[in-house]
């Protein structure tokens, strides 16, 4: 018997009422069929509830997100036309698209609170680009602008833009999520109606009405997506005018613009001008180096530089840009087929793609040649305006003594140089003595131009000096004196075209009198003389007494340069303008012993306030004045004058003086020298304690200038210490006696 024999065998005796088990059967299913249907009703009715929601939130929104997009390419289109044709107006009408832009991001955040804080972000980056272009835009056009912030003017707006796309597409992917996750639950309620429906055809005309309007949502849906095609077709036409106009400023503007693509090579769309500005008829596709440098004066391995930096960057990450920009020149000279040069100014801008690499290079390149042109003439124009500043703020005697004495030196310098073929000690510390003393006396009246180029000359005398294997190149030495004579030519010429003091003719009418000659000056002392022989008098002797002046230089007079120098000196030293004090500045001097006089005291006075005059705080702790203190006393002796300069500082460095005459040789390592004979040390040449080299001192040959400017008129002069205790510092005072030859013109 088979299993089912058997159980029909058990339950016969309910055989008897099979159609209560149908209609149980069936009541069961009914109500299963009933709950189910109910349930799938239930949730097609919700389904079609979210449909309609979703339309309702994201085609609203699509549709704001596409039209902000085409407003930014409006208002970048207004910003070019602005900066490309110089009109502010056309930059004003980009302000209408930022307001409705700012209005369609405030409906989008009520209509999106789910995205409120990327929309907030969003409507704050658009607001930050309209200010940026605005105002990169504004600035181009009145000149005051950059080209680098062009870039990052496009850089914000690309952000942007990618900002926009991705939240659109973003928003997109949730809506076709949603759509998706609905159609399935509604597939399922198909197939599950459409088993049930065997049951019951009522329950299946529900289904198949609920899927009637599922299908009637797509429906709308492919509506919205063929209406949004047709939206990307107009965006694309207006993108097509854009690129109309842009062809057409390109054509029309005075800028050479280029892109350079993979391979180094020039894309096909470039401005009409380069053309012009470069010199070639066909550019497109060409290699940029051998079509834009050919003709400039870069050398082969700077045209190498740009082509490897170019190679390296284009197609690569941005950051390769930054470390390879540096190489991309910015300023070249181009040769024309006349003969003329013109002087291009370039710049390079990347382009980037959606990968953030380096699509291309954008190159602008721009005639720049009148704008040096008046640069140059600016500056020579501001050059001689200092000159003429400098000048002017002396009198015209002590600019032609200044002049006279420069002369003389370069002069002397000139004949050295030409005579020497090797390196001589005694010529070399001449030349030093000379040139320093150039320098000197022009840093007193702020004569910059011709400091800086005695300052180069001096320096080649250094290393002369102090390096034995230095040999003697005349050519050089002799172009270095010729930059020292332009220099003084120059300032000659200033004041004498430019200002009309026409060399010692100048000097005829001044502040100070009438110029009178020597001649005139020795004709008039004789006819005195005679008549005081034949005469007599007192009246007559006190006449004779004041001509016998006449000719000669006071030390008033001669001390004056060093007193005008010193305040300017001071300030470059930090310390505070010294008093100065003259005793018999009266007493005259001839005038070969006054300009070797004048020279010596401009460098004693610089050593006094360098070496000597210690800095503020260190006279205050030593319960001195801020201010140092100068003095010059002339003492007349029977046969001659003596001129003691001293200073109220710390005194000579002994100390100093003896390690550097220990380091040089002069002294042994563990003598005691005396202090008079460590002091004399002050006088060698070559030979200074300052810590640090400087156009003021350290180089050892201001004292040793003056010990030969002195003895050369029959004078000397020495180093009297005031009560010496060691080698430490000691208050000293510079003796300078001269003959009484020196006291008259004969």
């Amino acid at each position: 018997m088979s299993p089912s024999s058997h159980t029909n065998a058990v339950h016969a005796p309910a055989a008897s009422n099979p159609m209560g088990k149908i209609v149980a059967l069936v009541g069961v299913a009914i109500i299963v069929f009933l709950a189910f249907t109910s349930f799938s009703v239930q949730k097609a009715v919700q389904s079609n509830t979210k449909l309609a929601d979703i339309r309702d939130l994201y085609f609203p929104v699509l549709e704001r997100v596409d039209a902000n997009i085409v407003r930014l390419d409006k208002m970048e289109d207004r910003f070019m036309q602005g900066v490309m044709t110089g009109e502010r107006d056309t930059v004003e009408q980009s302000q209408q698209y930022y307001a409705q832009g700012d209005q369609v991001f405030a409906e989008m955040i009520a209509l999106y609170p789910a995205r409120r804080a990327e929309l907030v972000q969003l409507r704050s980056e658009f607001k930050a680009y309209r200010d940026l272009a605005y105002k990169t835009s504004m600035g181009m056009i009145a000149h005051t602008g950059s080209f680098s912030d062009i870039g990052r003017m496009n850089a914000q707006l690309n952000d942007l833009k990618s900002k926009l796309k991705d939240f659109r597409q973003s928003s997109y992917n949730n809506f076709v999520s949603s759509l998706q996750q609905t159609q399935a639950a509604t597939q399922l309620n198909l197939y599950m109606g459409m088993a049930m429906g065997v049951m019951n055809l009522l329950f299946m005309g529900v289904l198949v009405f609920f899927i009637r309007n599922n299908l009637r949502m797509t429906a709308v849906i492919a509506e919205q997506n063929a209406t949004l095609e047709i939206k990307v077709e107009q965006r694309t036409a207006e993108l097509s005018q854009k690129t109309n106009d842009i062809n057409a400023m390109l054509n029309n503007m005075s800028l050479g613009v280029c892109t350079v693509v993979h391979g180094n090579v020039l894309h096909p769309e470039y401005s009409a001008y380069m053309h012009s500005i470069f010199g070639e008829a066909d550019l497109a596709g060409r290699d940029v180096i051998e079509s834009l440098f050919a003709h400039s004066d870069l050398g082969a391995d700077t045209r190498d530089q740009v082509a490897v930096a170019l190679s390296a960057i284009i197609g690569e990450d941005m950051m390769m840009f930054d470390f390879n920009s540096h190489l991309l020149v910015s300023e070249m000279r181009v040769h024309e087929p006349d003969g003329q040069d013109k002087i291009l100014q370039l710049h390079w801008s990347p382009i980037k793609n959606d990968q953030d690499a380096v699509d291309k290079v954008l190159l602008i390149a721009q005639d720049v040649t009148h704008l040096r042109a008046l640069e140059l003439e600016s500056a020579s124009q501001k050059e001689e305006l200092d000159i003429i500043s400098q000048i002017i703020k002396i009198s015209i005697g002590k600019f032609n003594e200044f002049i006279e004495s420069a002369q003389a030196y370069v002069a002397e310098n000139d004949k050295l140089i030409r005579a020497q073929k090797t390196v001589d000690t005694e010529t070399v510390a001449a030349l030093f003595r000379n040139m320093h003393t150039i320098k000197g006396n022009a840093r007193t009246f702020e004569f910059k131009l011709i400091t800086d180029a005695a300052h180069l000359a001096e320096q080649s005398y250094d290393y002369l000096r102090k390096d034995p294997d230095a040999s003697w190149d005349q050519v050089q030495l002799l172009a270095e004196l010729q930059a020292v004579v332009d220099a003084i030519a120059h300032y000659r010429v200033v004041s004498e075209d430019k200002l009309g003091r026409k060399g010692r003719a100048s000097d005829m009418l001044t502040a100070r009198g009438a110029f009178v000659s020597v001649e005139e000056i020795l004709s008039l002392k004789s006819a005195l003389a005679s008549v005081q022989r034949e005469v007599g008098g007192e009246a007559l002797k006190a006449v004779q007494a004041q001509v016998a002046q006449l000719g000669l230089v006071p030390l008033q007079r001669l001390a004056s340069g060093a007193v005008d120098s010193i305040s300017s000196l001071a300030k470059e030293l930090g310390k505070p303008t010294p008093h100065f004090e003259i005793i018999h500045g009266e007493v005259a001097f001839n005038n070969a012993v006054a300009q070797a006089l004048k020279s010596s005291l401009m460098h004693i006075v610089r050593n006094c306030l360098d070496h000597g005059i210690e800095l503020p705080q260190e006279r205050q702790q030593a319960g001195k004045s801020v201010e140092g203190h100068l003095r010059f006393d002339l003492r007349r002796q029977d046969d001659g004058v003596q001129l003691r300069i001293s200073d109220d500082g710390r005194g000579l460095a002994l100390h100093k003086l003896y390690a550097k005459g220990v380091e040089s040789g002069v002294f042994a390592a563990g003598s005691q020298p005396s202090p008079a004979e460590v002091a004399e040390l002050i006088f060698r040449s070559g030979l200074s304690t300052a810590e640090q080299l400087s156009q003021v001192s350290g180089r050892g040959v201001g004292m040793d200038a003056v010990r030969t400017f002195i003895e050369e008129q029959g004078g000397r002069v020495s180093i009297e210490l005031h009560e010496p205790h060691g080698l430490d510092f000691c208050p000293f005072a510079f003796l300078i006696e001269l003959p009484a030859a020196a006291l008259s013109m004969s």
